[in-house]
């Protein structure tokens, strides 16, 4: 559920008037660095496509919302109240983000070793978490069918980011379990020929 789920997440950001992530924008409560851990957590849904670009523009005092966020019909924000940032006085602030597809945990640095030489200056790498589970326990207690006392019940504890529904968390979790087991299915015991031991031609007494 954790390791193996496909999902959506911010992997790049261009901020306008920014060139590194250790930097601040004039009318900006929060620094670069911040800004881009609020980025990580938006909830993406990509209709039909594996990456897409969008776009924000906001001026003016106040919180700037993920519902801030310009994009095409086939991308979906599940959480248009998360705040990106808060802007203060007659400012404004403008960014190109770039969701992609994928699964798993990929950290920028794995990225900025192969896009080093071809990145332009400004472009802002960020950790991608693509799973759309953001939190798993389970616990298994006893339960009881009529007269039967020696059963167990699995009592699974989700939270999810919002862009799948726990259910079929569970169901396609399970269907990647079942593709993974089931190379085990036709295990066949494989036998290797002994090994002769050589005899020398000639006698080496």
């Amino acid at each position: 559920l954790l390791s193996s789920m496909p999902g959506c997440a911010v992997t790049e950001v261009e901020i306008d008037g920014v060139l590194h992530e250790y930097s601040s924008k004039e009318g900006v409560q929060e620094d670069i660095l911040e800004i881009l851990l609020n980025l990580k957590g938006l909830a993406v849904i990509l209709e039909g496509k594996d990456e897409a670009m969008l776009t924000l523009s906001k001026s003016g005092a106040g919180p700037v919302t993920a519902a801030d966020i310009t994009h095409d019909g086939d991308v979906t924000i599940a959480n248009p109240e998360h705040v990106i940032c808060h802007l203060t006085g007659n400012h404004d602030i403008s960014m190109r983000i770039r969701v992609e597809r994928g699964r798993g945990y990929v950290p920028a640095s794995a990225r900025a070793q192969t896009e080093e030489d071809d990145r332009p200056i400004g472009r802002l790498l960020v950790d991608a978490s693509f799973s759309p589970v953001v939190r798993i326990a389970y616990n298994v207690e006893a339960a009881r069918v009529e007269q039967r006392t020696d059963l167990d019940k699995l009592v699974i504890d989700m939270t999810t980011n919002g862009t799948i529904d726990p259910e079929e968390a569970i169901r396609r979790s399970a269907t990647i379990l079942a593709e993974q087991l089931d190379a085990f299915v036709e295990l066949r015991d494989v036998t290797e020929p002994e090994k002769k031991e050589e005899k020398p031609e000639f006698d080496p007494i």
